[in-house]
């Protein structure tokens, strides 16, 4: 899986891209996954985080695709 980063989470991840291999499970459960591999900077920020596989917004409780690319996004302030 594909998992591309956007705003503050791409200087977080300190990539604007990486690949990751999906254990099958919830979207809560990869969120936890990518916290682990991303380090505790990011574990920070993910519980803030949306996360979207195409045009879909993903439920933390609904089943993680296993397949295509994932992006994170994060909140946004502005005015």
């Amino acid at each position: 899986m594909i998992v591309r980063f956007f705003g503050n989470a791409k200087a977080v991840a300190g990539a604007d891209t990486i690949e990751i291999e999906v254990e099958s499970g919830t979207v809560s459960h990869f969120v936890a996954q990518l916290g682990e591999h991303c380090g505790d900077g990011m574990k920070a920020l993910l519980p803030y985080c949306r996360l979207a596989h195409g045009s879909v917004v993903l439920d933390p409780e609904s089943a993680m695709p296993t397949t295509g690319e994932v992006v994170v996004l994060p909140p946004v302030s502005g005015g």
